[in-house]
């Protein structure tokens, strides 16, 4: 069977999440006529996520797919497992603790196939209490990152250097990252510019990908029109001194190897984007797409 859309789903101890995740996406795809599938990989779960996984295949066949891990892997090295079997022209790398909310799969999916130029499209993610979370943000420097740790240590907000301050956006705009919670891409964007770097466990791989994307002459926009509830959980922020939070510091040194940006923003900003319009979404390093090795 073919479908229109694949949906690239991690879980890891996420069964209070992973069922509004598949329910919302199916009901909108099948009010929208469109054929989707979940390529699920669960990160060895305590839970019932697998479970619940396997339970939602046994409903809708091969709508539904779980590669069952026996160990936590982090996040690219499952979603590479996952992104190697999608079987559509544009994939969705969706984070198990969201839910769909408003807006069209099948205009973002019209508007890649019509805009050979865009490499990802980030929609609008809100926060359950309503507030739009800043999922997109510049490229930061090394001492962007540092400035927020004596924050995080001490319980309070971490510092905000790389956000942008005309966020929210209420029109598509062209920007330098994305988080991952939710990407939208073609499919052959992933010959063009490769995986995930499995050299990086848990984060910044979704830093990493935005600058590759960008390398490879590509854009990143950020499209209110589209909008999902993000359940995020920081795992990081609230175990700061963790070995997860010391494999994102790991990633960060890794992730500025090969990109550059220690103590120097490069420039560049968010761009207002309309239908044709070209050009790139601030300045960044030439070169061909980063390896996944």
């Amino acid at each position: 069977m073919a479908f229109d859309i694949s949906f690239v789903t991690l879980t890891w101890n996420s069964e209070a999440y992973v069922r509004r995740c598949f329910d919302s996406v199916f009901a909108q795809c099948a009010s929208e006529n469109l054929r989707g599938e979940f390529i699920v990989v669960d990160n060895g779960s305590r839970d019932r996520s697998a479970e619940i996984s396997r339970d939602y295949s046994a409903g809708r066949g091969d709508e539904v797919r779980l590669i069952a891990l026996r160990r936590n892997r982090g996040t690219t090295y499952p979603r590479n497992l996952a992104l190697k079997t999608v079987r559509s022209p544009v994939v969705c790398v969706l984070d198990s603790d969201t839910e769909y909310c408003s807006g069209s799969f099948r205009r973002v999916i019209d508007l890649l196939a019509a805009h050979a130029d865009i490499g990802i499209v980030a929609p609008r993610l809100l926060l359950p209490d309503g507030s739009v979370q800043h999922s997109v943000k510049h490229l930061p420097t090394l001492l962007d990152k540092l400035r927020k740790v004596p924050r995080i240590l001490t319980g309070r907000k971490a510092s905000r250097d790389d956000f942008y301050e005309s966020f929210p956006f209420d029109r598509p705009t062209l920007v330098e990252t994305a988080i991952s919670a939710c990407w939208l891409l073609r499919t052959d964007l992933l010959d063009e510019v490769g995986l995930l770097d499995e050299g990086i466990f848990y984060s910044p791989e979704d830093l990493d990908y935005s600058a590759r994307v960008l390398e490879a002459g590509k854009q990143i926009l950020y499209d209110p029109g589209l909008t999902l509830v993000h359940h995020t959980q920081q795992i990081s922020h609230r175990r700061p001194l963790s070995t997860l939070s010391a494999s994102h510091f790991k990633g960060l040194i890794r992730f500025h190897l090969r990109h550059g940006g220690w103590f120097v923003r490069r420039p560049g900003g968010p761009v207002p984007w309309t239908a044709g319009e070209g050009g790139a979404a601030g300045s960044h390093p030439e070169g061909r797409a980063a390896s996944t090795s």
